[in-house]
């Protein structure tokens, strides 16, 4: 995963910054699964705490204001923070697939809200281009009752 500089992060929208902690958890849980399948017991702890650090980071930055939405999300992190401890103890592949899955299906989720958000600006913006380039006539009506 690319490395950016603390300027490139103060730059980025909020909703840029959350797609790529979910990047990051996903690559994270995915060395997890696989140094787990390969015995590389420390690696794999290693690598679920820093998933368990991720998801208290996305936590925190769900929005309340969002209603039911933003409490079932939350359930959902601590869902997944969880099942990764109990993973982690048990050193369960199946538990920290489960939480993949899961992860990934709110990331996708995540990234098709983002794109239909940046067309829904870009068709935004194009209008109000549009309307700011018409040219109007007054109409000469004449009425007669």
């Amino acid at each position: 995963m690319r490395i950016y500089s603390e300027q490139e992060l103060a730059e980025m929208k909020p909703q840029e910054l959350t797609s790529l902690l979910y990047q990051a958890f996903l690559e994270k849980l995915r060395g997890a699964i696989k140094a787990l399948e390969e015995k590389d017991l420390i690696g794999s702890n290693y690598l679920i705490q820093g998933c368990n650090d991720i998801l208290e980071r996305l936590g925190a930055g769900i929005n309340y204001k969002a209603g039911i939405i933003a409490d079932q999300l939350e359930a959902l992190y601590d869902f997944c923070a969880h099942r990764l401890i109990e993973a982690n103890i048990k050193k369960d592949k199946e538990m920290l697939q489960q939480v993949l899955k899961i992860m990934e299906n709110i990331s996708q989720g995540w990234f098709t809200a983002m794109e239909v958000s940046d067309l829904e600006t870009s068709i935004n913006k194009k209008l109000e281009n549009y309307e700011s380039h018409l040219y109007y006539e007054e109409a000469n009506l004449d009425i007669v009752e």
